[in-house]
């Protein structure tokens, strides 16, 4: 393909902006040319000291990941476009015109391009020399390969952390910026293990280090609403559910929208036969993992003919778009007479407008709930700052006095 016939002065607006460079250099970084979704770059000049406009070479296979929402924006320009489904490593090269400084992303079926990002002077010197990199097999990683990357930045130090199997390997040397790297891949699920972060089977490492050099802060966590409880108040919170039950021992328990168990593990310590639901396969494995009987179904989709009536309902649901209010609601229906409900909650729903809070703060009147709210920071050990209540509700026995259900504290 030759370059477009528009005149620079009158070139397109590119899809990327300058400011977005880290995210195409961390794709040439991440590379593998042998990787059916990527994106092969022509254009890049053998040497920095090359004549930046001479004829490219057919087709050097070097790669350029980019990332699917990228190719559905080009897509949708009308600029670009397909007769066929798209699969992006045969229909899509990228052109490097190093006159100009930018890259071209081209369709191999029809003529059509798109200005895909204009770089700086220093942009492209790095893109150059980042490029150049791959066409020779990836160096040992040693002191003086690491030495050849720029590591004056985040991004440049993010170029020295390779993904080896499910982990995310740190290099022998010192990281300026290593507390913000690590607190990144914390975020993004991994767990420090010697040398390095150990993610779940289920993860993709490769595609979370990508983003990571990319500039995104993936976190799974706060994706899904999945805050978990922590230890302390898990067990605290299991002890003031058992107030009313004399002890677990026993007792059925339910833990819906469980996650890894943070409330179910004390209340199966302190005797309970504990029931969790979990609709997450990589959380549901691990309860199993932990010996916990699972439902691998979203808990607002079940009845009880699918489980039951329980003596203790006990639950951390997720709070956003009112999911906690529906849980809580939901979990009464499964709660045998006489027993007890506790559930943390946004604080939402206590002055909130819409008639999802509306009806929950009359739900909460009629079932007699007593609730608190929790200390500021509460959840800050599981990643959030969030606000959080907690209330807890005896269902009635029928013919029972009215004195057996909590009262509500301010």
């Amino acid at each position: 393909m030759s370059m477009p016939s528009t005149f620079w002065a009158d070139a397109p607006t590119p899809v990327l902006a300058t400011e977005q460079f880290p995210r195409i250099l961390a794709g040439v970084i991440a590379a593998e040319p042998h990787d059916r979704s990527v994106l092969r770059i022509f254009g890049i000049p053998e040497s920095a000291g090359s004549d930046a406009t001479h004829k490219p070479s057919p087709r050097p296979q070097i790669a350029l990941k980019l990332y699917e929402r990228l190719i559905e924006a080009v897509l949708a320009s009308g600029v670009v476009y397909s007769l066929r489904t798209v699969r992006v490593a045969d229909d899509f090269y990228i052109e490097y015109l190093p006159a100009q400084r930018c890259l071209w992303l081209k369709y191999q079926q029809i003529l059509g391009s798109r200005l895909l990002i204009q770089m700086t002077e220093e942009q492209a010197a790095l893109f150059e020399k980042t490029a150049r990199q791959l066409r020779a097999p990836e160096p040992d990683k040693d002191a003086d390969s690491e030495a050849e990357i720029d590591t004056s930045s985040l991004q440049g130090e993010m170029a020295l952390l390779r993904a080896k199997g499910q982990r995310i390997e740190l290099p022998a040397r010192r990281l300026q910026h290593y507390a913000r790297i690590k607190a990144l891949i914390l975020a993004a699920g991994g767990v420090y293990s010697r040398n390095g972060f150990q993610f779940g089977a289920a993860i993709d490492v490769k595609e979370v280090l990508t983003r990571l050099r990319g500039g995104e802060k993936p976190n799974p966590k706060k994706a899904r609403q999945a805050f978990f409880t922590p230890e302390d108040l898990a067990a605290e919170t299991v002890a003031w559910a058992a107030e009313y039950l004399g002890d677990l021992a026993g007792k059925r328990m339910l833990e819906p929208s469980a996650g890894e168990g943070a409330l179910a593990e004390p209340a199966r310590a302190a005797g309970a036969k504990v029931l969790t639901v979990e609709n997450h396969g990589p959380s549901a494995q691990i309860l199993r993992n932990k010996g916990f009987e699972v439902v691998e179904r979203d808990f607002l989709s079940l009845s009880l003919a699918d489980i039951g009536l329980f003596d203790v309902v006990i639950a951390n649901p997720p709070f956003t778009k009112d999911q906690d209010i529906a849980h809580v609601i939901h979990m009464w229906r499964f709660l045998r007479p006489g027993g007890v409900l506790v559930s943390l909650t946004s604080p939402g729903w206590r002055t909130g407008r819409t008639k999802a809070q509306r009806n929950f703060r009359a739900f909460v009147d009629n079932i007699g709930a007593e609730v608190e709210a929790l200390p500021a920071g509460t959840f800050k050990a599981a990643g959030t700052n969030v606000s959080v209540l907690r209330l807890r509700a005896v269902k009635p026995v029928e013919g029972a006095p009215s004195g057996r259900r909590a009262g509500r504290k301010g």
